[in-house]
């Protein structure tokens, strides 16, 4: 493993003791946490073969099934959530990427949700 792998990992144990530590002193620490996560959204997922699959006899032939492949036509989700469940969602437009601002936005709207769906937590 290289230094810079190893290092990343005491970092994140580091930052792992620091959480416990803090969550030691207040009891609801863990419970102000809010993450997020990104995904691609596809427009239309095809069935997996198990889903499709049909009972017949031995004896007669097995259906025929066209290939189907994923939809090119996709769009970015990010989810942002708390312990208490989905706080906001965002489905990015087509043709922007994430950028500082784009992301800057996202979090402005965030702090505008947390402020009205959980009070406690700003």
């Amino acid at each position: 493993m290289g230094t810079k792998v190893i290092d990343q990992k005491e970092e994140r144990v580091n930052c792992c003791k620091h959480l416990l530590r803090q969550e030691a002193n207040d009891a609801f620490f863990f419970r102000r946490i809010v993450t997020m996560d990104e995904t691609w959204i596809y427009q239309f997922d095809p069935e997996p073969k198990s889903a499709s699959m049909q009972w017949r006899r031995p004896s007669s032939p097995p259906p025929k099934k066209a290939k189907v492949t994923q939809s090119s036509g996709k769009v970015m989700l990010s989810c942002f959530w708390d312990c208490d469940g989905i706080i906001m969602t965002d489905y990015m437009e087509k043709g922007k990427t994430v950028t500082g601002e784009y992301y800057s936005g996202l979090l402005k709207r965030l702090r505008s949700e947390l402020a009205r769906r959980r009070r406690g937590k700003l």
